[in-house]
């Protein structure tokens, strides 16, 4: 992959230009009139990127519902774009008419020297002493959830493990915990992300489109009126209060605006993806029953109710269940920017300002990287085998470079504490032949929200 590294023209703004179409010399096409390969993105985009690299080769067009641009799958590619020491791409543009229409402002959708600046508020909240503050708070909520699970008729997973995890996010970092701002959120986040894959995205009373742009606005109008009072107190801890207290080089606080829009989308982030991940974490392991006796073995051999923060560093297998379920199922299946200047990509000349669409998926089950990549198998990331290490950026679950997820760590920490408590209380399966349709947008989880058979082992 080849880059232009020269400077922009004075006064040039790519921010101000529109999305470059004019893409006739690269192989396929842009599909379905006006959808183009929306329909497949949705149902089975795996299967899409095997088709498409299969019939045209690592590069092709790709059609994202008018955003038109090139599907390249690559490890290299996306360890070019993502590295970008030329700062040739852009997260704010290529996000802009996706996700971007609701969480505009967020981190990833911020480039260059304001993205760097605006991280530094955020590393804060991730250090060593915020986090041990934070599995406290974490287990004690997750305490408070799962036991009432196995009560539950027809229980569901996905439903209440994303209430459980949001509870968690709202108390740690924006201080809420009463049972209705709790439901509220809940019910907006629910509203939202079921509009924002909507077809029609115009705001026409009784769509979906609507009810999420509504959903939108009563959160952030929820997380402005908290900024008053935060600034006010001096005890709390959330990282709303930090945020609020916090002040720029000219002494001034920052924006509402910019306050609401970070806490939007660390909120989703925090709660939305980590839900999707667990989700898929225990669909393979109700269906592995053998890597779920083998994680319960190793909870049990703690003789603890709950996990301390230096506990997690030696749960190594849950750390490899973890990622071999991103491999199979990732939360980002597919990542994306849009170029800034000219460039080379397989051999093809990309003009200025196109999308650039990295199938990510596709690299996670490619043979070239794994063996038996169907399989799900995470003694794979074992030091013995280290198949991830084959090439650094065929597997990218945080994504990599500048934009690299800042909450890995507390992503992670979510994970072993939920599974560490799930797994002292309850076995769990599918019923048998179990193989549901998986949707991939919003966030990957079986369509079904996984109906799941608990059995009490302990109370």
């Amino acid at each position: 992959m080849k880059v232009n590294s020269e400077a922009l023209p004075p006064g040039y703004d790519y921010k101000n230009q529109p999305d470059c179409t004019d893409l006739d010399h690269i192989p396929g096409t842009f599909g379905l009139p006006i959808i183009g390969h929306l329909p497949w993105v949705f149902s089975d985009l795996r299967g899409l990127s095997v088709k498409l690299r299969k019939k045209y080769g690592p590069i092709a067009k790709l059609n994202i519902a008018g955003s038109k641009g090139i599907f390249v799958a690559n490890p290299e590619v996306v360890k070019a774009v993502f590295l970008d020491p030329h700062r040739n791409f852009s997260n704010e543009k290529a996000f802009e008419n996706t996700i971007g229409r609701f969480f505009s402002g967020g981190l990833l959708l911020i480039d260059f020297d304001e993205h760097k600046a605006q991280r530094r508020l955020f590393q804060t909240a991730f250090k060593a002493e915020p986090m041990k503050q934070y599995t406290l708070q974490m287990n004690n909520i997750i305490a408070q959830h799962i036991p009432l699970w196995g009560d539950v008729d027809n229980f569901k997973f996905f439903p209440h493990i994303k209430q459980c995890l949001l509870t968690t996010s709202a108390s740690i970092f924006i201080g809420v915990e009463g049972k209705d701002e709790i439901e509220m959120l809940n019910r907006n986040f629910v509203d939202m992300f079921d509009g924002m894959v909507s077809i029609i995205q115009k705001e026409i009373p009784g769509t979906k489109w609507a009810k999420a742009k509504r959903a939108l606005r009563n959160l952030k109008n929820h997380y402005e009126s908290l900024i008053p009072q935060r600034r006010e107190t001096d005890s709390s801890s959330d990282f709303l209060s930090y945020l609020s207290k916090e002040k720029q080089a000219d002494g001034s606080f920052f924006s509402d605006q910019q306050i609401v829009d970070h806490i939007n989308f660390l909120l989703m982030a925090a709660h939305d993806t980590t839900a999707s991940s667990l989700t898929n974490i225990i669909m393979e392991l109700a269906q592995n029953p053998q890597w779920q006796e083998r994680l319960r073995q190793q909870s049990q051999a703690l003789s603890k109710n709950f996990l301390d923060y230096d506990d997690l560093e030696g749960m190594v297998d849950f750390d490899n269940v973890l990622m071999e379920a991103q491999r199979l199922h990732p939360s980002i299946p597919m990542s994306w920017r849009r170029s800034i200047r000219e460039c080379e990509i397989e051999g093809y000349t990309i003009p200025p300002n196109t999308l650039v669409y990295m199938p990510l998926l596709y690299n996670y089950r490619d043979s070239t990287w794994w063996s038996d990549p169907e399989r799900f198998d995470p003694d794979r990331f074992s030091p013995e085998r280290a198949e991830h290490k084959r090439n650094n950026f065929a597997f990218t679950p945080f994504g990599g470079g500048a934009h690299k997820c800042i909450g890995l760590h507390f992503a992670s920490m979510q994970v072993k504490c939920f599974l560490h408590q799930f797994l002292l209380r309850y076995r769990f399966s599918v019923k048998e032949g179990y193989n549901p349709r998986l949707m991939m947008i919003p966030m990957p989880k079986p369509i079904d929200d996984l109906p799941l058979y608990l059995e009490k082992i302990c109370t």
